[in-house]
């Protein structure tokens, strides 16, 4: 399995949301979520043990996923590891109670009481409401088949991160790659930036964005910048918000 990581700030956020349907103010807190990938968890193993070399943590990690995707495929809930259980509920409702109308399955989670008693001392750190902008993880490039900053023109980009969904004016929303120069310094003229439409995205959701890069595009190194007014469910806001990403890109 690829051995993947995802960096991580060192506190816990929330975002602060209204309860609709509520007379009185009735606020939720919504975890800022930062997903752990397979090589975050190799790390935590050789912190306490490292009697296993990572390659071979990684492929029975690999195998592990083969066991338990071959038993979902036989209509099985799995255990994972005490940790809760990954089980089959229909999509939906069910036309006229009849068997032949049950929808197409899907998987759901319910974590165990040792899961769950492992968060219960974790403390809530701020509260990032106010943080709308898109934020850029890290980058995929499909055609190296890996996590990478350096990516290649012609080919399928993933852009991984939160609040990505791209909506709003064709021309003012979007990718856009900024040429930046050897101190990563951006041009500020958007009519020098590689614009990639929202139309020509191949998957577009809070959380990735997935585009083909042009095969004419210049060599060299770029700020990626993501600029939407998507807002909540299907309205546009006013305003375009930008995302910078945090690091330089190499397109080659």
């Amino acid at each position: 399995m690829d051995d993947l990581k995802n960096t991580f700030t060192k506190n816990v956020n929330v975002t602060m949301h209204k309860a609709m349907f509520f007379s009185d103010d009735v606020v939720f807190a919504k975890v800022h979520r930062e997903t752990a990938l397979l090589g975050n968890i190799v790390d935590k193993i050789y912190d306490k043990n490292k009697v296993f070399d990572r390659e071979t943590l990684l492929y029975v990690a690999g195998l592990f996923k083969n066991g338990i995707l071959a038993l979902l495929s036989e209509g099985k809930a799995v255990d994972l590891l005490s940790l809760g259980v990954l089980y089959l509920k229909p999509k939906g409702t069910v036309d006229g109670g009849k068997l032949d109308n049950v929808p197409e399955m899907t998987v759901s989670f319910t974590p165990s009481e040792l899961a769950c008693s492992a968060v219960k001392e974790v403390t809530v750190a701020g509260d990032v409401t106010k943080s709308s902008a898109p934020e850029i993880s890290y980058l995929f490039d499909m055609h190296k088949e890996e996590k990478t900053d350096s990516i290649s023109k012609g080919y399928t980009v993933q852009i991984k991160g939160d609040r990505l969904k791209v909506a709003g004016n064709e021309e003012s929303t979007g990718l856009f790659f900024a040429p930046c120069d050897a101190e990563g310094k951006k041009d500020e003229d958007r009519a020098n930036w590689v614009h990639i439409r929202p139309s020509s995205s191949m998957e577009n959701t809070a959380k990735t964005l997935c585009v083909n890069l042009p095969a004419d595009m210049k060599e060299g190194t770029y700020r990626l910048i993501v600029s939407t007014a998507f807002g909540a469910g299907k309205r546009l806001n006013k305003s375009v918000r930008d995302g910078e990403y945090s690091k330089v890109v190499t397109v080659s």
